[in-house]
């Protein structure tokens, strides 16, 4: 271990920490259209955790990157880890990665200024979170191809624990009816009761079921 550069460590660990995280925020995606939990977790809270998650995946990437930079054994120059397919080490994997990361930067933005986009941002919102449904498999393709010990029994058993979860919160969604809109028509007093949060909330839940 002492001969192995701290980096190295940090990289993987940042790099594993972020798909775990990334493979949280499909399930929370999944749940947050569907009854599954009840009142355990509102639409609001589901969200919530959803977007929380989805920040600190793409915080986790980013210090990911990085380290890659700073790495003293590949030396990745920014234009290698930006451009798919010219990185000087296993090319075809790194590339699987920064696509990926292209895949959950659109839906990230739009997602917190949809509301500022007036009609548009349902719309535009819809489109960027189909381009997100791509990152999880292009990011478990980074993982299982670029990872040094992705073939190790505990990152098997966490690969293996992760597909089945969705799989099975997919399952679930197959199943279990999704949340019933909200009314239409308030009155005044009650419309001014909706907090933003709420909104977006119902939004999301609308966006995700007509684009899925």
């Amino acid at each position: 271990m002492a001969d192995i550069p701290w980096t190295w460590l940090a990289i993987r660990g940042t790099g594993l920490t972020a798909w775990a995280l990334l493979t949280a925020v499909v399930i929370w995606g999944i749940l947050l259209r569907t009854r599954l939990l009840g009142r355990l977790a509102p639409p609001k809270k589901l969200l919530e955790a959803h977007r929380w998650l989805g920040a600190t995946a793409l915080a986790f990437l980013a210090l990911h990157l990085l380290l890659l930079l700073i790495d003293p054994v590949v030396q990745f120059s920014v234009a290698q880890l930006l451009i798919p397919g010219i990185a000087p080490w296993e090319p075809v994997a790194v590339a699987f990665g920064v696509l990926a990361i292209y895949a959950l930067i659109p839906v990230s933005i739009v997602g917190r200024i949809r509301t500022r986009l007036g009609k548009s941002g349902n719309t535009w919102f819809k489109r960027t979170h189909l381009m997100s449904y791509a990152a999880w498999p292009l990011a478990t393709a980074h993982y299982v191809m670029a990872g040094t010990d992705a073939l190790a029994m505990w990152s098997l058993a966490l690969l293996g624990a992760g597909t089945a979860l969705i799989v099975l919160a997919l399952l679930v969604r197959g199943f279990v009816p999704p949340p019933a809109p909200p009314a239409r028509k308030l009155s005044a007093k009650a419309a001014s009761a909706v907090t933003a949060p709420e909104r977006e909330a119902t939004q999301d839940r609308e966006a995700s079921l007509t684009s899925a």
